[in-house]
Formats: C-alpha cells, structure tokens, sequence
C-alpha cells in the first residue's frame, strides 16, 4: 500500500518527468510478496533509471518498482528477486497486478469471473483470492527487470 508520503514524491517525480524526456527515473519502493499477501512498510528505496523507449512508455504513464518475493507467480516466469515495472491503470481481466486485498499487498493476476473480481496466483500451491471487503489495484504489469547474479 503507497503512503502518503510515497504517493507525494511519485507525483513530484513525475511531474519532473513530464518537463525533461530524456530519462526516466521509475522509484523503487520496496519489495511486493509474490505468495500469500501480507502488510508493507511502505518504503522507498531509489530510482530506476530507463530509457522511456524501451519500455514504450507514454510521456504521462505513472509508473514504480517493486522487488519481487516469493513463488506464486513463478509460471507467469515472475521469480523471488525480479523487479516489476507497475503501471497506475485501471487493471483487464488476465492482466498481473500489485494489489491492496483486505488490506495486504501481493502481485497476482487479476480475475474478472461473473462480475465478481479475484486475484489468481501463477502457481497451483496458492489459492485464488477473493477479497472479503476490499480490492484495490495499485498499478499493473508493464515490464520485469531480471538481473544476472555476479
């Protein structure tokens, strides 16, 4: 779940992004549990830099990292210690997402099955999810970021 003080500096950020399109800076905040979905601290911690190009990303997209952890999403090719580029938008049946479900953060895959949305983990030792009370989508799949180990 973004704080506050997280959601302030995402949009100071972009709107310094907005002025100079040379580089893209996406902040890092923290990691996101690939797994049962648990409370986070709600930390930043940097900035990847990007050429917008790669990403093929609009001028105006809103967008942050998380550190993946854990194994839900391992048949979705997501591993322990990948970095996923999320986008705010509003989330399409299929598409992966960082979600807020009954006030725990965790990357699934958003289900839209009889009108009724849940999360699908991408591994068959997790259970969907089908929120209690609340379903927040918190931003949307647009890259993974693997890096090689030294």
């Amino acid at each position: 779940m973004l704080t506050t003080r997280q959601q302030h500096t995402l949009n100071l950020l972009w709107l310094s992004q907005a002025r100079s399109w040379i580089r893209h800076q996406i902040p890092l905040l923290g990691s996101i549990i690939a797994g049962s979905p648990e409370l986070q601290d709600g930390r930043m911690d940097g900035c990847i830099d990007i050429d917008p190009s790669t990403l093929r990303l609009p001028k105006n997209a809103r967008t942050f990292a998380l550190k993946v952890r854990g194994d839900s999403m391992r048949n979705a090719a997501i591993l322990e210690g990948d970095i996923v580029i999320m986008e705010f938008r509003e989330a399409r049946h299929g598409e992966i997402v960082a979600a807020l479900i009954d006030g725990e953060t965790t990357l699934k895959r958003f289900i839209v099955q009889n009108g009724v949305p849940y999360l699908r983990a991408s591994n068959p030792k997790y259970p969907d999810l089908i929120p209690a009370r609340e379903l927040v989508i918190q931003g949307v799949l647009i890259a993974l970021l693997r890096l090689s180990e030294r």
